[in-house]
Order: C-alpha cells, then sequence, then structure tokens
C-alpha cells in the first residue's frame, strides 16, 4: 500500500462495510463509516503490512496490519463489491501474514462480525479459531486534574510481562507522527489516547487504542488521564475496547462508571492465545 492509494482504499472500505452490515442487519448506513484519516494513520504505524490488491490499474481491495512486536492484528480487510468472490481477500490475508511472520510475530489476530458465517469461514482457512470477543466500553468525561506522575509523550515501559516481546512502539510513533493524540506512561503502565479520530467517524469521543497497566492502580491512573485529555480536547467520551477474557479490566472499568457497548468475535492464532487472560488490566484494538 501506497499514501497514493489512500483515497481508493477508504472508499472500498467503507463501501465494502456497509454491505456487510446491511446483509447482517437488513439496513444499509448511509455515509462514511470511518475515518477520513484511517488510512494514513494506519499505514503509518506499519507500512510493511498493509496490502493493496490491483487490477487493471485500479485499486479493488485492501487490508490494513498493525503489528507490536510479536503480536499483530490486521483488517479492517475490505474487496470491492463488485471484485468480490475471486480470492481477492485471501490473497490480501496470505501477504499480511507472510509479512507478519518473517518480523517476528507469533500470534496474530482479527476481530470480525460473529453472525457472518463467510467471514469466519474465511478466517478458519488460514488457521485462525474463535477467541473469545472484544468489548467496546464508552464513558462520560469527568471533571478532574491530569493525575500526578503521568509522563505525556515520555519512554514507553517494557511490556513484556503482558506477552514476551510485546512493543508498542509502533503505535506510538504513528499517534505522535500524524499528530493525532499523545501516549501516556505511569510506572510500567502505558495507554494511547487519539483525541482525532483514527477509526470511527464520531468526533465526540477519545479512543483508546492501547492500555496495558501491571496492577488496579496503575489502570485506575491512566484512565483518568485518558479523560482529562479527553476534556481538555473538547470531547464528551472515552471509548476502549477490552478482550472478553479480561474481567478485571471490565470490573474496573464498570466502577469507573463506563458502560458496555458492541461487541466482535476474536479470531487467534499462534502461540500462548489465552494471553489476554492474565492479572494484568488491558484494553488493545483489534478493529
Amino acid at each position: 500500500m501506497q499514501e497514493a492509494d489512500l483515497d481508493a482504499v477508504l472508499e472500498i472500505t467503507n463501501e465494502a462495510f456497509r454491505g456487510v452490515v446491511e446483509r447482517n442487519t437488513g439496513r444499509r448506513p448511509e455515509g462514511p463509516l470511518f475515518a477520513s484519516n484511517l488510512g494514513g494513520y494506519r499505514l503509518q504505524v506499519d507500512p510493511l503490512g498493509c496490502h493493496v490488491a490491483v487490477s487493471d490499474n485500479q485499486v479493488v481491495g485492501a487490508n490494513f496490519s498493525v503489528l507490536r512486536g510479536t503480536v499483530g492484528w490486521f483488517g479492517p480487510l475490505a474487496v470491492r463489491p463488485d471484485a468480490q468472490g475471486h480470492g481477492i481477500a485471501q490473497r490480501l490475508v496470505t501477504a499480511c501474514l507472510h509479512s507478519a511472520e518473517k518480523r517476528g510475530v507469533r500470534l496474530m489476530g482479527l476481530e470480525t462480525f460473529a453472525n457472518s458465517a463467510q467471514h469466519i469461514h474465511l478466517y478458519q482457512k488460514f488457521g485462525f479459531r474463535p477467541s473469545r470477543t472484544g468489548i467496546s466500553y464508552r464513558g462520560a468525561v469527568r471533571e478532574g486534574q491530569m493525575p500526578r506522575g503521568v509522563d505525556v509523550d515520555g519512554v514507553i515501559p517494557k511490556l513484556d510481562y503482558l506477552y514476551p516481546g510485546y512493543d508498542a512502539t509502533n503505535d506510538a510513533r504513528a499517534t505522535r507522527a500524524a499528530k493525532v493524540g499523545v501516549t501516556l506512561s505511569y510506572g510500567d503502565g502505558f495507554a494511547i489516547c487519539h483525541y482525532v479520530s483514527t477509526l470511527w467517524t464520531d468526533t465526540s469521543i477519545a479512543y483508546v487504542p492501547l492500555v496495558v497497566a501491571p496492577d488496579r492502580k496503575t489502570f485506575d491512573t491512566l484512565t483518568r488521564a485518558t479523560e482529562a485529555l479527553a476534556r481538555e480536547h473538547g470531547k464528551a467520551h472515552v471509548v476502549m475496547q477490552v478482550p472478553g477474557s479480561s474481567w478485571a479490566t471490565q470490573e474496573a472499568l464498570l466502577e469507573h462508571g463506563y458502560e458496555s457497548g458492541g461487541a466482535a468475535l476474536r479470531m487467534k492464532r499462534g502461540e500462548n492465545l489465552d494471553y489476554d487472560a492474565g492479572s494484568f488490566y488491558y484494553c488493545d484494538d483489534w478493529h
């Protein structure tokens, strides 16, 4: 994928997902589903893992990739409606997985529609297996100051306690380069907060693609820090995505007044598939 492809990629991705939603719900959404800078941000996160399919000099399919050291995930994956049914999606997934494996990834994942047999069957061909869910949590921005001791855009702590070799450097670098948000460090905890949308079109939210904390105190501090940033930038809500197996994280967010929203099916392949059921606190974005 190249920067010159991004307009076509966004158009294809929106159109393909409008079709999926219509097939699953009977209602076709109007307007864009994804933020206009989704492609630019994701391409900065992992330029080697993002791919397009081209036919007759036209982009007909696209797939994004995010690598966090030894852990990676891909999506949104989209094929232009009139080009579907010809194996393009399979070739895009193959290219992404080959790129990730060459760079030492030990676990790959994705999120998909739980009620789409077509998508589940596609990913099962590559050895992905259903593994719980990803659940969206939304909380209203509360009053309060940035907690003491939180370092903004500082050094990223080692996150090996989450998964051996886990590294969020690419996300942090892209966040700063694209000027869409900041990183937050507190002790051995780390979070990324986007106050410019890099996923959804809802501009009232601050989106948090990653929180990793070894204990409840650290998680609470980072949660308050994201809310302080959201308030500073005029946002009404903070949104995070939580692995369904990370109950301690969900319990903490519920106590903070967050509400659970939609859920997506998570599929994984590789080593230590249940790593996100550990004793740490963990929110991650696999959309």
